[in-house]
């Protein structure tokens, strides 16, 4: 896969989930805001993807 197919099928499960009722948050309760999906090459970011998120429906 790559790293786009990646960023997809990320975003889609955490959508599935929050279909469920489930929603992500920072570890400290607040709703993330966006994601995105490294590719890490020699400990360097090489390139990234963004995971697109539902909207929180909490703050």
């Amino acid at each position: 896969m790559t790293l786009q197919e990646h960023a997809q099928a990320i975003g889609d499960a955490i959508r599935a989930a929050h279909n469920d009722g489930f929603e992500l948050d920072n570890g400290d309760g607040s709703p993330i805001p966006g994601m995105d999906l490294n590719s890490v090459v020699a400990g360097t970011i090489h390139d990234w993807a963004t995971v697109e998120l539902p909207a929180p429906t909490y703050y």
